[in-house]
């Protein structure tokens, strides 16, 4: 179970990209403007449309079943699924291009101190002295911008703690 079953009926065309697990985000800019992030890098999908009604149904549809907060009269949804995945959507007044999604998967993969240097998002140098500081029990502020990996830094570091 991924979560994803009471609104794929509404979104078969872009089910598939919903469903590979290669793409990590699938972001809906109106019916005809769908984008997905795969490997990091943004990249349209072309020749995929969706009806606005089909959108709103899924909308609609997931308020019930992701037990959020999203009054009718709420324009903005931003909620969980059940595996940890990230849903936003945006319908009109405040969307001028129809509605718009958002669904952000979650990635059950951990990855190593190895797998962040070799993807560039740690130097060896920043990760031997990031070890050193909770090693020594020393308080660490991690920030940054939307998916910059902040979080796996903060888990593998907490893991590096727990193992002493």
């Amino acid at each position: 179970m991924h979560g994803f079953e009471t609104i794929l009926p509404f979104l078969k065309p872009i089910e598939h990209l919903i469903l590979d697990e290669s793409v990590s985000e699938v972001m809906v800019n109106g019916p005809d403007r769908v984008f997905i992030e795969r490997d990091g890098f943004v990249q349209r999908a072309p020749g995929i449309s969706l009806g606005n009604r089909a959108l709103t149904v899924a909308v609609k549809t997931s308020r019930g079943d992701w037990e959020t907060i999203f009054p009718n009269r709420s324009p903005i949804l931003d909620s969980r699924l059940p595996d940890g995945s990230r849903v936003a959507a945006v319908i009109p007044p405040c969307s001028l291009s129809g509605v718009t999604l958002t669904i952000r998967k979650f990635n059950s993969r951990h990855f190593e101190i190895e797998d962040l240097i070799r993807s560039g998002t740690l130097d060896r140098g920043l990760a031997n002295r990031l070890e050193d500081y909770v090693l020594q029990k020393r308080n660490l502020l991690i920030s940054g911008a939307n998916r910059i990996r902040k979080k796996r830094v903060f888990v593998r570091h907490s893991e590096i703690h727990s193992r002493r």
